[in-house]
């Protein structure tokens, strides 16, 4: 019993300092949300007819090929989206790149029953996760409101 409760202690350690957003290989990221492709203002709180922008900067990167990916959680619905970019770097180098989002409308028939234009349930609080090399690096919150 006690090489278990041992084994369970380890992996909820590894699992905190996972969790953590730890840097990659010595590469350091930070991110934020726009509602305008021109990036002059920060924002977290959109409304369902914006475009919600996620611009990221990495510096530090190691040479080779780097895969960043964002997943985009509603806090009661789940992941509702994956997207994905590979780079190549060279040793030291500065990469920005970026992420866009957009709810879905509903359609014509179910817009013109409802007399909305968008679901309900994807209003709300969501978080954007930014993995580097399999390694979350950023978390970004962020509320769409009609």
């Amino acid at each position: 019993m006690e090489f278990r409760t041992s084994v369970i202690i380890g992996l909820l350690l590894v699992g905190l300092t996972m969790g953590t957003g730890l840097p990659v290989r010595g590469a350091t990221c930070t991110g934020a949300t726009y509602k305008s492709s021109a990036f002059d203002q920060e924002v977290t709180e959109f409304s369902p007819f914006d475009t919600i922008y996620l611009i990221l900067d990495c510096t530090g990167l190691s040479s080779g090929e780097h895969t960043m990916h964002a997943n985009w959680l509603h806090n009661q619905r789940g992941m509702i989206r994956s997207d994905s970019h590979t780079f190549t770097t060279e040793d030291g180098n500065k990469k920005g790149l970026y992420f866009w989002f957009k709810l879905s409308k509903k359609g014509p028939v179910a817009s013109m029953l409802s007399n909305q234009d968008f679901h309900e349930q994807n209003f709300g609080d969501w978080t954007a996760e930014i993995y580097l090399d399999d390694a979350r690096v950023i978390e970004r919150g962020f509320n769409i409101s009609d």
